[in-house]
């Protein structure tokens, strides 16, 4: 029997990385016509980061 993965972070660290890639998303939605591909894409980026955020920390801000 394998032993399970495990992982260890600072919230802190990802949160950080989180942030980059959120900020990064926004742009590309400011750049992108509404409600095409590329902007529905960039914009399910930010709710799945928001979300994550959340269980991360309990605050979706």
């Amino acid at each position: 029997m394998s032993k399970g993965r495990r992982s260890a972070f600072r919230n802190t660290d990802v949160l950080e990385k989180l942030k980059a890639g959120r900020t990064g998303a926004v742009t590309v939605m400011a750049g992108s016509p509404p409600f095409k591909e590329r902007y529905n894409k960039a914009q399910a980026l930010v709710e799945a980061i928001d979300d994550l955020a959340e269980e991360l920390t309990g605050d979706r801000e």
